[in-house]
């Protein structure tokens, strides 16, 4: 089956490794075509676990007419961190529905993000989840196929699934033989340096919060494998991209966004851990970040090239240009030399999806959203989205970018600011009402223990209906980020997640 059919297949912006792996996984898995590397453009009150959800938050609402909203987010992820297994049993979420075409993938960016997002509104519950998810984490870093380093995959089995072609079969997050199921057929074997970060943060705040060590040791070899595996020789420094997808073959790019993720993780491994050479090494990550800024418009570059055998990792790549590195950054770095790239983000990436006017907009006629897309490409480019199946929208709205945005724009706190997060929080739970119904997630009728194949080959997509209004699609409508692969209106942990954080003004890279 080629990948083209692949119905809205939308690779992680994380998923560095897939992008350039799909092809040489084609003929294992079934799949034809190719796609582009990427430079790595793959959140003050406290409560007492066991008070009841919703009646006290981390962070406090940052508009309390999204109560209703935020509980129907959470709703979600319980649903989908649920969906194949319950009680204490290891498993992590699905990050899309079961429509999406990826089967029962779990991108560990996603997870990490749930398990922060749980963290925001400790309940008694929703510490319990975070807990799941981060055990779920330690149990796949000491039971790798072939490493013993802590790393993580791109991603793992949520579920039960057959894989395109009629193999291989993955029962879920534990294979048969007891080790962790990466999924390498989609090409997601690597660990790019953001994953790795990430999870290191979601760890970094469950010990926080518990005070257990497991979950700090675990922060820490993710912080160790970082420095073994990805210091740069080249011109600018920094952290570079990670492993490719055979685990081995280390990228020779930089991503702003990664050493965004690595200084904020290691700054928390500094004060955990009490051990100052963790700051010296965040500011290795630091110094990049700066010197991908570009004072004269405001904005960051996403990083150096590389990417090509014939790209030179010393040079700056200029294009695209993406939202996330202009608003992590600060939330970050909280360095206000840099706070202008909140505006440009606002003012360049700006956009409004509307039903029967947009060009191939998928909203119902009359309906409009609006928020940020993903990057500057997105907004001109031409032609089929990436793993898709129409053209790109370039009015589409991408609700992660654009929670990003809403939680810069509450930590920066600048006058004004908290208005225009209201507007754009408010835009993401009127998407949250009105797209992503009739969508499903978990096990379905198949006779073998419900896993998901798909239906040309006889399988089954559908499972069981995900609560109404619940989660955030990843997108208004299909587009394109410029970055080999695209969005799609599919319900997303890692969106719905990020929505759950800007909402309760929770900052993820503060611990």
């Amino acid at each position: 089956m080629s990948a083209d059919h692949i119905p809205s297949l939308p690779l992680s912006r994380r998923g560095f490794v897939a992008i350039s792996a799909l092809a040489t996984a084609a003929a294992s898995a079934g799949l034809t075509g190719t796609a582009a590397a990427s430079t790595g453009t793959t959140r003050a009150g406290t409560t007492r676990a066991g008070t009841t959800r919703g009646s006290t938050t981390h962070g406090g609402l940052v508009d309390p007419r999204l109560a209703g909203s935020v509980d129907r987010a959470y709703r979600y992820l319980d649903v989908v961190l649920d969906a194949y297994g319950q009680g204490g049993a290891p498993r992590l979420a699905q990050s899309y529905n079961n429509e999406s075409g990826l089967l029962t993938t779990a991108f560990v960016y996603d997870n990490a993000l749930a398990l922060i997002a749980y963290l925001s509104r400790p309940t008694r519950d929703n510490v319990r989840r975070a807990k799941i998810i981060g055990d779920t984490f330690r149990w796949i870093q000491e039971n790798d196929e072939t490493f013993t380093d802590g790393r993580v995959r791109q991603a793992y089995a949520a579920g039960p699934m057959t894989f395109y072609g009629g193999g291989p079969r993955f029962p879920g997050v534990r294979r048969d033989d007891g080790k962790a199921a990466f999924l390498w057929p989609f090409g997601f074997g690597g660990s790019a340096v953001g994953d790795i970060a990430w999870v290191g943060l979601s760890l970094a705040h469950l010990a926080a919060r518990t005070g257990q060590r497991t979950y700090l040791d675990g922060a820490v070899a993710l912080g160790e494998w970082i420095v073994t595996n990805s210091v740069s020789p080249y011109r600018y420094g920094g952290y570079l991209g990670g492993v490719q997808a055979d685990g081995v073959t280390r990228q020779r790019w930089a991503s702003t966004e990664h050493n965004i993720d690595v200084y904020a993780l290691f700054r928390a491994l500094g004060g955990l851990t009490r051990d100052r050479a963790w700051y010296g090494r965040a500011n290795v990550a630091r110094d990049f970040v700066r010197a991908m800024w570009e004072p004269r418009a405001g904005f960051f570059w996403t990083g150096t090239q590389g990417a090509g055998a014939a790209d030179d990792p010393n040079e700056i790549n200029k294009s695209p240009r993406p939202e996330d590195v202009n608003t992590w950054s600060f939330l970050s770095l909280r360095d206000r030399t840099f706070a202008r790239a909140i505006d440009w983000t606002a003012r360049e990436l700006a956009t409004t999806d509307r039903g029967g006017v947009s060009e191939n907009s998928e909203l119902p006629a009359g309906y409009q959203v609006s928020g940020v897309t993903f990057s500057d490409v997105s907004k001109t480019a031409t032609g089929p989205v990436p793993n898709g199946t129409g053209d790109n929208n370039r009015d589409a709205v991408w609700f992660e970018g654009t929670a990003h945005l809403a939680a810069a724009l509450v930590a920066r706190d600048s006058s004004g600011d908290r208005s225009r997060a209201r507007r754009y929080l408010a835009e993401i739970a009127s998407a949250q009402g009105a797209l992503g119904a009739g969508q499903t997630v978990g096990l379905t009728s198949d006779p073998d223990g419900g896993r998901l194949s798909n239906p040309g080959e006889g399988g089954t997509w559908t499972g069981s209906p995900l609560p109404a209004r619940s989660g955030v699609v990843a997108a208004s409508s299909a587009f394109d980020t410029g970055f080999g692969f695209g969005y799609f209106q599919r319900q997303h942990v890692g969106a719905t997640s990020w929505y759950v954080m800007a909402a309760l003004g929770v900052n993820p890279y503060r611990i």
